[in-house]
């Protein structure tokens, strides 16, 4: 009689256990200097950047960006059409959703790199308010999102290159040929296209050594 009582509070207890075992392996909360890594698929420039930039073999992204801490708050430091820029943690997971879910993932620089991260955050907040580089080249008074975490890396210790530059590409991965996507761009902008000009993309970005992806908020999985 006594087992019979005791026996199915037993598997309630086992199964408590299990539920909260499977939320505290999912749980994860973000940090200031996390890098984010984004799939943003809603645009036909996204669309474009990712037919010409090399390809994760798991992911594909077109949008990077830091957590930094605002006073007490955490916030993502970005570079986005509108300029460099504060964004609140919500409106960025919740900018590009799949089945109600972020298509972003989450990476973390080695240790040994972690020690510039300070300095390269209180670099980059100087940078808000700055336009958006639209041409995508690297040394001017503008930023797009990976050249931004670039910046703020070097500026943090020159010499110590975390991420490298590597020459651009706005050709079709499969037909070698210039994207007339990219063609007009340009043509718009009145500048020649930067073919071979040393430059950084999200992609490149997340598959350097020096980075580890760590969280998918997607599948809601630790990586690493």
């Amino acid at each position: 009689m006594f087992l019979k009582k005791r026996f199915p509070i037993f598997y309630k207890l086992i199964l408590v256990l299990i539920v909260i075992n499977s939320c505290q392996k999912n749980h994860f909360e973000l940090k200031e200097g996390d890098i984010l890594f984004q799939d943003l698929d809603k645009d036909s420039i996204d669309s474009a950047i990712e037919k010409v930039t090399k390809k994760n073999q798991q992911y594909n992204f077109t949008h990077v960006a830091i957590v930094i801490k605002d006073q007490n708050d955490l916030k993502i430091l970005e570079a986005v059409t509108s300029g460099v820029q504060l964004t609140p943690i919500d409106s960025f997971l919740n900018r590009n959703l799949k089945n109600g879910k972020p298509k972003v993932v989450v990476g973390n620089l080695k240790p040994k790199f972690k020690v510039f991260t300070k300095d390269a955050i209180k670099f980059g907040k100087t940078l808000i308010g700055l336009p958006y580089d639209s041409a995508y080249t690297i040394g001017d008074n503008s930023y797009y999102c990976s050249e931004l975490l670039y910046e703020m890396f070097q500026h943090a210790n020159p010499s110590t290159t975390i991420f490298q530059l590597h020459p651009m590409s706005f050709k079709d991965l499969n037909t070698q040929k210039t994207l007339k996507f990219w063609v007009d761009y340009y043509k718009k902008l009145n500048k020649p296209i930067p073919e071979g000009q040393p430059g950084i993309n999200p992609n490149g970005m997340s598959t350097s050594p020096n980075i580890t992806l760590v969280y998918d908020y997607y599948t809601q999985k630790v990586l690493n």
